[in-house]
């Protein structure tokens, strides 16, 4: 039975089909939140980080591989604009080779000396090619500086379009909401019309029924957070294996309760916070909304 409140409005139950289809926008509000908190993420760390490594391969063709990288590295470390100069063991070499050689990358004998180098941050910048063309000719230079550019406006992309699917979310849960007010006014237009003819003010009327949207839209917003929230956590998952070797193992699903736990502690509190208020924005929304809408709707009325 639906519930009769002091005012004379029926707010029964006719309008909770709005809550599945609110949880569906939430959903896809949470995921677009997902992909930009990873977006900004992958962006940072490449500004801070990988932006700064380069890799320097040089060949053994003639065997003096080996005295070639102690002297460049002897260079680069006396360099003020580089940071450290590491050279990557054989075994490291051997396991980056492994993917695409197989049992192979185990009778190479003539590897070359690989080394990682980190520049600066605000020091001038090394002239490398310089000083390859100088100590060591044959040497390979890949920079990741190079593609830091298209990188930065990729992840600033990404991001954009997550912003953009909220917004769209935002627009989509506006226009639902607006629907389900009309078709609530035109099922109770003779309820409001008397209520409106006996004095009662727009505010009281508007305020009965954006209460009920905001109750809605959060329900909703609540539901459709938490089937998002199980699917970045699905999916953060599936990526823990690429950073971390001992989560390999790990099956797809999730097999018990602390095992969710588990996995949706690991994901960044930045994450947390953006999810956490999803459920309280569609509520205002839905409010706000229906507060607009009823009261144009009374301003209508004779």
């Amino acid at each position: 039975m639906s519930r009769t409140l002091p005012d004379g409005l029926h707010l029964g139950r006719r309008d909770h089909g709005l809550i599945p289809v609110i949880a569906a926008v939430a959903a896809i509000a949470a995921l677009a939140l997902g992909g930009w908190n990873a977006a900004r993420s992958l962006s940072r760390e490449w500004e801070n980080g990988a932006a700064q490594h380069v890799t320097i391969e040089i060949p053994d063709f003639t065997g003096d591989a080996g005295e070639t990288a102690n002297k460049l590295s002897a260079v680069l470390r006396s360099d003020p604009g580089i940071a450290t100069v590491d050279t990557l063991p054989e075994a490291q070499i051997r396991a980056i080779l492994r993917p695409w050689l197989g049992a192979m990358q185990g009778e190479l004998s003539d590897l070359p000396v690989v080394l990682a180098v980190t520049r600066k941050n605000g020091a001038p910048a090394t002239d490398l090619p310089a000083i390859l063309d100088t100590v060591a000719p044959s040497a390979i230079l890949e920079e990741n500086a190079k593609w830091g550019e298209r990188l930065t406006l990729l992840g600033q992309s990404l991001q954009a379009c997550a912003w953009l699917a909220v917004l769209l979310a935002g627009f989509a849960t506006a226009g639902v909401t607006t629907l389900s007010v009309r078709m609530t006014l035109i099922a109770r237009r003779r309820t409001v019309e008397i209520l409106h003819g006996l004095g009662a003010r727009d505010s009281l009327i508007a305020r009965r029924i954006a209460w009920r949207s905001a109750g809605l839209g959060l329900a909703g917003g609540a539901l459709g957070t938490l089937l998002g929230s199980a699917t970045l956590a699905v999916l953060h998952r599936l990526i823990l294996p690429f950073m971390d070797q001992q989560s390999a193992g790990l099956s797809l699903w999730p097999q018990s309760v602390s095992e969710w736990l588990s996995v949706w502690a690991s994901l960044p509190q930045a994450l947390f916070q953006s999810l956490a208020c999803v459920p309280v924005l569609v509520a205002l929304l839905s409010f706000a909304v229906a507060q607009y809408t009823v009261r144009l709707w009374l301003r209508r009325l004779p």
